[in-house]
């Protein structure tokens, strides 16, 4: 991104590619970490809900007025899509990307955090990590901070607000913040994006009602 639009953006208090990506690009190829593309449906219920802040309401105002626009200048109608993160299928919080496009090429597309429809808090996440016996819970996340307590594999921990908090640091690991009893902290969610997820939520979301991933 060119260095005086960051600065710009930075001085209006918008987070550079947070929210909305101008630029034209075709439709992105499978990633890891992420879900396939899916067209919006008009009658059809959205599995997620998102826009839990005001700086990322104004950037879905933003994207669908460069959509709005797009599709006016083209003089032809446009379509909707999203696509979720792994993340939140598998701890119910996680970055979603909706875009819209004319033919197959994507005119814009904004970026935020979504919950699975139908979750409510509490929600239980219990610890599953792959390597070793469970997760350290660390002061600050970040591999650096200091060690405050152990979460060992099996144990369920309460995110009490929606959405729960995830922190990427500059390593690219996840991070997430947790509460267990007295114990509060940051676990390691997983070493990069599309990596291995080390929490899941307690109940199986085929008791979620009225959640579909198609």
């Amino acid at each position: 991104m060119n260095q005086n639009l960051v600065r710009l953006l930075t001085m209006l208090g918008i987070v550079p590619g947070m929210l909305l990506i101008l630029a034209p690009k075709a439709p992105a190829q499978p990633q890891p970490g992420w879900q396939d593309w899916e067209q919006i449906n008009p009658s059809n219920t959205l599995p997620f809900a998102a826009g839990f802040s005001n700086l990322e309401l104004g950037g879905y105002l933003d994207f669908e007025q460069a959509c709005e626009q797009a599709a006016s200048e083209a003089n032809t109608s446009i379509t909707y899509w999203y696509r979720l993160s792994d993340l939140v299928w598998k701890i119910g919080t996680g970055p979603v990307e909706q875009g819209c496009r004319i033919g197959d090429t994507f005119v814009a597309t904004s970026h935020s955090t979504a919950v699975l429809s139908g979750l409510a808090s509490p929600v239980c996440l219990t610890v599953q990590s792959d390597i070793g016996n469970g997760l350290r819970v660390r002061a600050e996340p970040t591999l650096l901070s200091r060690q405050l307590g152990a979460l060992s594999n099996g144990t369920e921990t309460l995110q009490e607000n929606l959405p729960a908090l995830i922190v990427t640091d500059t390593t690219g690991r996840l991070w997430l913040s947790v509460q267990q009893d007295r114990l509060a902290g940051w676990a390691s969610l997983a070493n990069r994006e599309g990596g291995y997820v080390n929490f899941r939520m307690c109940s199986p979301l085929a008791r979620l009602p009225n959640l579909s991933q198609g």
